[in-house]
């Protein structure tokens, strides 16, 4: 057993779209999203349901260690961090990690997917920080999202990177758990972890990481790695980033990372190999990006089938960093009079305001929605609504995605626009599983339509209820016309943006 060993737990996590106009401010980490309120705090929280600092506290347990909780602060998608909100999140754990330490290591739940408005690899810069304070001997463990843009600086001052292996995200726990594990045999003098990775020119790879179907392109790549490790020992541990492609940093783009047992002279053809195919399967995609009028045909097409049909409108998704309020698709449901159908949510306090203070059955004028960006999916939708229901929008998953994990749409309401339901929330969120609905008294299942401003995490609880599933493309900005963004900082060329060839041997690497 690896016992006296004390470990730190700290990280700065979020997605960042470098075209939301909305910048994230500490309020987002502090009100919303830290993992810890603060320092020191009682871990035995995390030990149910699929998180993040579960599976540390599983191998933490087995191991003896002693586990010290800095600040792990995790705000939801929006856009870029400001610098004074990442400086301060930074000053908070760097008092803590020189007043506390020594550590043997240092664990550290982060997403991978984040910009700031100061720095152009903030996760870079955050472990580099770290390293300069603790030095080469201690162990830097990171937990991420395969959403993620890795430099191949952050790479190198990393001893162990895991990223999940499954979008929805079903994995958090079991990915956490494989970071410390491998820590553990290194305490134990069993391994010794080093980090390599590929880094394709491309804005976004791997079917942007979905492990929907089983051809979807992660899979195949997973199961080479299981060939692989059969095979060879040093091989401990591999991650397939899709990337965050709407970040718009120098290293934006998809990655091949593996963690090795010391040196190896067969790590350079492994990266050949998985540079190679994430550049050959760059077209591949696994979903059906359609018009919004082709959606809704395919919806009324097939309405007397049993069970719901599901449509992401996926470009308003505010999990990807998008505002959560366009309303063109909305519109357009109303157009058509499609029955028994929901739409949800829409990010509009205000609204939310007027109906509670309105009451249940009211009836009401709204300019709902499209308020943050009209030029992208639509200005306000102008019309009078009933209110149907009033919620304060907390919940518990019983889906696999966050499983036991509470979760909220805060305060909301359910209104009646046209004969749709329309749920309104306070935070910009998605829909991604049932008993969100059943807050509102509707049964997902018999519903004819489910509208989520969705895109990966819905098809976990949802699409097993549903006839049909689509993607409209409604005009947000998470969108894959990736033509019409101002890219700044992102490195030229790079497919899509540009046409041309490459070789694994001439690709970006650690």
């Amino acid at each position: 057993m690896s016992a006296s060993k004390r470990l730190f737990i700290c990280g700065i996590a979020t997605e960042s779209h470098g075209f939301n106009k909305k910048p994230t401010i500490l309020e987002d980490f502090t009100e919303r999203g830290l993992f810890f309120a603060c320092e020191h705090d009682d871990l035995s929280r995390f030990r149910e349901g699929d998180n993040h600092i579960g599976g540390y506290l599983d191998v933490a347990d087995a191991e003896g260690w002693e586990l010290v909780a800095g600040v792990s602060g995790f705000a939801f998608p929006a856009g870029p961090v400001s610098e004074e909100t990442f400086e301060t999140l930074w000053g908070r754990i760097e008092k803590q990690l020189r007043a506390e330490g020594p550590f043997d290591g240092i664990l550290m739940p982060m997403h991978g997917g984040m910009a700031c408005e100061h720095l152009d690899d903030p996760e870079g810069e955050l472990v580099a920080r770290i390293r300069e304070i603790v030095g080469r001997e201690v162990l830097i463990g990171v937990t991420l999202d395969l959403h993620s843009n890795l430099s191949p600086q952050f790479i190198r001052d990393c001893d162990i990177v895991c990223g999940f292996h499954t979008a929805p995200h079903i994995d958090s726990r079991k990915t956490s758990f494989r970071v410390a594990s491998i820590m553990a045999r290194a305490f134990r003098g069993e391994v010794n972890p080093r980090c390599h990775s590929i880094h394709p020119p491309m804005l976004t790879g791997i079917d942007h990481g979905r492990t929907t179907v089983p051809h979807a392109p992660l899979f195949a790549l997973l199961d080479r790695i299981k060939e692989l490790q059969a095979e060879d020992p040093q091989l401990l541990d591999a991650s397939f980033m899709a990337s965050f492609p709407f970040a718009d940093q120098p290293w934006t783009g998809p990655s091949a990372v593996l963690v090795m047992d010391g040196e190896s002279d067969r790590v350079k053809d492994y990266l050949d190999e998985f540079g190679a195919e994430i550049w050959r399967t760059r077209d591949v995609l696994t979903i059906d990006i359609v018009p919004i009028d082709e959606a809704l045909d395919a919806v009324e097409r097939t309405a007397n089938a049993p069970n719901p049909f599901l449509l992401g409108d996926f470009s308003d998704c505010p999990y990807a960093g998008a505002y959560g309020d366009t309303t063109a698709l909305l519109a357009a449901m109303i157009d058509r009079q499609i029955p028994d159908a929901v739409f949800a949510p829409v990010f509009d306090p205000d609204t939310v305001d007027q109906a509670h203070q309105a009451g249940e059955g009211a009836e009401i004028e709204v300019a709902l929605g499209g308020k943050s960006d009209p030029d992208f999916g639509g200005g306000p939708l102008e019309s009078r609504a009933r209110v149907l229901a009033l919620s304060d929008g907390n919940f518990v998953h019983k889906g696999p995605f966050q499983q036991g994990r509470p979760g909220t749409l805060g305060k909301s309401a359910m209104l009646d626009i046209g004969g749709i339901n329309v749920i309104v929330c306070s935070v910009p969120t998605q829909i991604h599983d049932r008993e969100q609905l059943r807050l509102f008294g509707l049964e997902p299942e018999t519903m004819n339509l489910i509208v989520s401003k969705a895109f990966n995490h819905m098809r976990a609880d949802l699409e097993p209820i549903c006839r049909g599933l689509l993607y409209p493309d409604a005009g947000g900005i998470f969108s894959f016309d990736f033509e019409q963004f101002p890219w700044q900082k992102i490195r030229r060329p790079i497919w899509p943006l540009d046409d041309f060839e490459i070789a694994p041997a001439d690709m970006d690497r650690s």
